[in-house]
């Protein structure tokens, strides 16, 4: 009898691990069609815009069928909106820290944006702020993002005066907001300015603007 028991619970255990271990490999195979369809959109929408990156287009570089593309992501607006948001957090200067919570670190935010390591990141901005003006789910994602991005500096504008690092009548939301537009203007160097990509000079001349701006220089 005690035999039988512990044959029983070796089955069952045996057969919980094999569920696991199929629930696993379905979850870990999902997980990466999406980063191959997040990685051919990337790619598609920073050639070719993202008018003409069609979901078929963009289904068939990640091996898939184009109507398996919409179990991941509903619209073309939404991969978009992800893809854009992925450019961002891959970046170490953007990822979410202390640090960058501070107004001392808006200047060297703003100065990254000068670097080629950063130029699929300001041509998905400036892609996915096209799109905004067509369709209008990506338009109302994308001014909640604005929202929240000119919020997150505006705190931490409004916490350095609180600690008496900032000039007190500093108005924190022009700030953020004036923040906003000049980075909106570094997202155009590649057809602007594609000769200051990377040029040291710039960077720091664009930092040294920045921190004049908030008053951390």
């Amino acid at each position: 009898m005690v035999r039988k028991l512990k044959k029983t619970h070796a089955v069952k255990r045996t057969s919980t691990a094999l569920r696991l271990r199929g629930v696993n490999q379905r979850r870990d195979a999902i997980e990466s069609t999406r980063e191959r369809i997040l990685a051919s959109a990337a790619r598609l929408f920073a050639e070719n815009g993202f008018e003409r990156s069609s979901m078929p287009a963009i289904a068939k570089a990640s091996g898939i069928t184009a109507g398996a593309i919409y179990k991941h992501f509903r619209s073309k607006g939404e991969l978009l909106l992800e893809v854009v948001k992925r450019s961002f957090e891959s970046t170490p200067l953007f990822m979410q820290n202390p640090e960058s919570a501070t107004a001392t670190a808006l200047p060297r935010l703003a100065s990254a944006y000068t670097e080629p390591e950063l130029k699929l990141v300001r041509q998905l901005s400036i892609e996915v702020h096209s799109a905004a003006s067509r369709d209008s789910k990506v338009r109302r994602v994308l001014a909640l993002s604005d929202e929240v991005a000119m919020q997150y500096i505006s705190d931490a504008i409004a916490l350095a005066q609180r600690e008496g690092r900032l000039d007190p009548k500093l108005n924190p939301e022009f700030v953020a907001r004036l923040f906003c537009v000049f980075v909106m203007g570094l997202l155009h160097m590649d057809t602007l300015l594609p000769n200051l990509i990377g040029d040291k000079s710039w960077r720091d001349f664009v930092y040294e603007r920045i921190a004049t701006l908030i008053g951390t220089g």
